[in-house]
């Protein structure tokens, strides 16, 4: 599960997975909505960032995953 393209985000416990109708997948931060030295979606590949906690082990991608509501799209 480790994607290049991604960096950093592939694997940190504040990441959410976002994708779209259409089948865009966003990397979003969950700590840009309580510290606003974090984009809420960074530019990736993610190669330093000073809030990256490595996820433990058990917690895939199924549990990071949500869906954009309608209205939401990029």
């Amino acid at each position: 599960m480790t994607d290049p393209a991604v960096g950093l985000c592939e694997t940190c416990q504040w990441v959410r997975i976002v994708t779209n109708r259409r089948g865009s997948v966003f990397y979003r931060c969950s700590r840009a909505e309580t510290d606003p030295r974090f984009v809420r979606y960074p530019p990736l590949p993610v190669l330093e960032c000073p809030g990256y906690e490595r996820r433990g082990p058990g917690a895939g991608a199924d549990s990071l995953a949500e869906t954009e509501r309608d209205g939401d799209e990029r």
